[in-house]
């Protein structure tokens, strides 16, 4: 099977990341993994810390696997059928914060995802999104 992100979508998605958050003055890490969470590009701004990098890492994770945005996951996880089930129990990569999104093809296939780490959560999301949109036209 071949691997539906492809390295050029993965590396473009997290260079964008990185110039939106140092337009905002931001100093951030950005990790895009593939559909199995599996890292596929790392980077780290200068001054961003070894958190920033763990953070990014499993956001990007939790949005592939999940499939869903890792706010939309952090409402899951608050949910009362969640307590039976705790987040760390399920999978303990799996981080409810914002900041992390999924990579999904135009026709609805979830191929990966994109973390980022370093600023204040909403941020983070923010910058994240941002990424994404840059590189719509490699998802057809």
């Amino acid at each position: 099977m071949r691997e539906p992100l492809s390295y050029e979508i993965a590396s473009r998605a997290a260079e964008a990341a990185l110039d939106a958050a140092r337009a905002e003055g931001e100093q951030i890490s950005v990790t895009v993994v593939n559909r199995s969470g599996i890292t596929k590009v790392v980077l780290a701004d200068d001054g961003a810390g070894p958190i920033a990098v763990s953070t990014s890492r499993l956001k990007a994770y939790t949005a592939a696997v999940m499939g869903i945005t890792t706010a939309e996951f952090a409402e899951v996880a608050a949910s009362p059928v969640m307590a039976a089930n705790p987040v760390h129990l399920v999978d303990p990569q799996l981080h409810p914060v914002p900041g992390g999104f999924p990579i999904i093809t135009n026709d609805g296939e979830v191929i990966g995802g994109l973390g980022v780490g370093g600023a204040h959560g909403g941020v983070d999301a923010r910058i994240a999104g941002a990424a994404l949109k840059s590189i719509a036209d490699l998802l057809n």
